[in-house]
Parts: C-alpha cells; sequence; structure tokens
C-alpha cells in the first residue's frame, strides 16, 4: 500500500543525469497531478509502477484518506449487512420490509455477494475488482429501492456508500483514473485486444444505446406499458433512458472507458436487480447476466491497467 504512495517513482536508473531526470519528473508530477508510470522496477507487482501524485500531500495523508473510508464501508457492509442477512429470522419487522423489497428470497445471495466485495476491496491486490463488484453490489440495491415504494425505504442510501467508497478508490486505486488523466500511461492490450475489445465495446454500446432511446418514447402499445409498469419505472423511464444514451457514449470514447464500464456495471447490474426482485424470471433476466459478462470481458482486454493489480504485473507506458 505504501509503495502504491510513495513520493518519489524512478523514470530512469543509470547515469548522474538520469538522477536529474528523475528530479525534474517527480517535482513535475507533484506540481500537476499527474500518473507516473516506469517500467524500470524488477520487482513485478503493480505498486512499484505506478503511482499518482496529488500535488504535496503526504504518503501518510494519502493512507489514511484511502483506507478510512475503505475500511469503514467494508465494516459495514460485512457486519451490518452481509452477515445480518443470514441472521434474519421470519416475522420479524427486518423481514417483513425485505419481503416488501422483493429481496427476501435472494438475501443470502445478496448477502454472500456483500461480503466477498467488501473483502476484496480490502485486499490491496483485489482492490480494484472490489471496487468494480460494490459499485455492482450498491447499483443493485440502489435500484430495488427506487423501483420498490416501501414506508421507511431510503433508495439513495447506497449510492451514498458508492460516493464513501470512491473517495477510498481515488487514493488507493489510482489506475481507475489513469486513462481518463493521461492515456499514455496505461498499458496497450494490443493489436488482437483492440479489435475483440472494440467490437463488444460497439456492440453493447449500440444495444444500450438503442434500448436508452426507446425509453424516451411513449409506450406503442399495452403491452409496452404493462411491461414498464412491472419493472417499477413508469416514473423514471425518461432518466433512465437519458442515462442509458450518456453511459453509451462514454463507453465508445476510449479516454472515459473505465468511468464508463464501472458506471455501466452499476447501471446493469441494478437492471438485474430490479428484474430478479420484481418476479421475473430467469429467462426474463438472462440478457441482463449476459451484458454483465460482456462488460467484464471487455473492460479486461480493452482496459489492461484494470487487471494489471490482480495478476501484480508492471504497468508499462
Amino acid at each position: 500500500m505504501a509503495a502504491a504512495l510513495r513520493e518519489s517513482v524512478p523514470v530512469e536508473r543509470s547515469g548522474g543525469g538520469a538522477a536529474g531526470a528523475v528530479r525534474t519528473a517527480d517535482r513535475a508530477a507533484a506540481d500537476t497531478g499527474t500518473f507516473v508510470a516506469s517500467a524500470g522496477s524488477r520487482t513485478g507487482h503493480i505498486n512499484d509502477f505506478i503511482c499518482y501524485r496529488r500535488g504535496d500531500m503526504t504518503t501518510r495523508s494519502q493512507t489514511i484518506l484511502g483506507w478510512t473510508p475503505t475500511v469503514l464501508l467494508a465494516l459495514f457492509m460485512i457486519f451490518a449487512s452481509g452477515l445480518a442477512k443470514f441472521f434474519i429470522q421470519d416475522g420479524t419487522p427486518t423481514a417483513d420490509f425485505m419481503k416488501a423489497l422483493g429481496v427476501w428470497d435472494h438475501r443470502y445471495l445478496i448477502g454472500a455477494l456483500e461480503i466477498i466485495a467488501a473483502v476484496l476491496l480490502l485486499v490491496p491486490r483485489t482492490a480494484t475488482l472490489g471496487f468494480v463488484m460494490m459499485v455492482g453490489v450498491l447499483g443493485g440495491a440502489t435500484a430495488t429501492g427506487l423501483t420498490h415504494d416501501v414506508e421507511g425505504n431510503w433508495p439513495w442510501f447506497p449510492f451514498v456508500l458508492i460516493l464513501v467508497m470512491m473517495i477510498g478508490a481515488y487514493f488507493r486505486t489510482p489506475e481507475l483514473l489513469a486513462r481518463a488523466r493521461n492515456p499514455e500511461s496505461v498499458p496497450n492490450p494490443g493489436k488482437a485486444g483492440k479489435i475483440v475489445s472494440w467490437i463488444l465495446t460497439v456492440l453493447l454500446s449500440l444495444a444500450t444505446l438503442a434500448s436508452g432511446i426507446l425509453q424516451l418514447m411513449p409506450p406503442s402499445n399495452k403491452e409496452g406499458a404493462a411491461f414498464i409498469e412491472r419493472l417499477g419505472i413508469t416514473d423514471i423511464a425518461v432518466p433512465l433512458g437519458i442515462t442509458k444514451i450518456c453511459l453509451a457514449i462514454l463507453f465508445l470514447i476510449p479516454r472515459s472507458s473505465v468511468i464508463a464500464l464501472v458506471l455501466m456495471v452499476g447501471y446493469f447490474s441494478g437492471a438485474l436487480a430490479t428484474n430478479m426482485t420484481r418476479g421475473f424470471t430467469l429467462p426474463e433476466y438472462l440478457p441482463l447476466i449476459i451484458v454483465l459478462v460482456l462488460l467484464g470481458i471487455t473492460g479486461w482486454i480493452r482496459n489492461p491497467e484494470l487487471r494489471q493489480r490482480l495478476l501484480g504485473r508492471p504497468v508499462s507506458a
């Protein structure tokens, strides 16, 4: 963890002039808050290759700001939310509340996903994977709250948790913003990777775009209106359609692809949770599962910086 936030990342290792280049590069990075990527380290771990400089902020301050919200969120998700779902007794007010939200039959699955995502988020090597997974879990919770009118329900609470998690991720997993800040600092997926990832990117973007445009239009028949009502999105169909269109566009832009990927995981996890909690069958929501799998494959190929930490490999510019 400390290595990922160290004060100096070498860009060269030979000769007297290299030392000056290191100091110059460090000063420039500190002034501008940019990524410094190096291929000179021999340890083979991402923490020795990538460092996000944030001006004059000390390593200790970055560590505190990165770990404090992360630990608090993880503890809440593990103990107050995840494990609690395994011990709720039927007939209690909490059980009745979960039944009204439609999550009672899925409580063990949801609890397990919350615990797994929180543990992955805490482990430095799996922190990026844990962040994306937690966005999906909390996106599902947000969508469930928005599509169920239940007394005592605050649908935006999971979204607030996402914002808290983002503070920690900003300091702990700089690779999430590496491409947006400096595209040249991230690895190249290679020719084959580019072709495959762009095919998947275009297909996913077009499907999302088409779906978003359709949601902006009034239902053309009673079946369409009944389907929207069944989803519980009658009052929010248009905002959701606009959201889909924006996500599709952002996903097509290479510089914003990682941000769009994370947001799309949250959005389609929410769509999946809505289907599952409102009585849809597996064949009906299977396409959403396929979309999430394709998003994962696309991100793995198109954005190598997201998998480097997990694999313990260096980031090369």
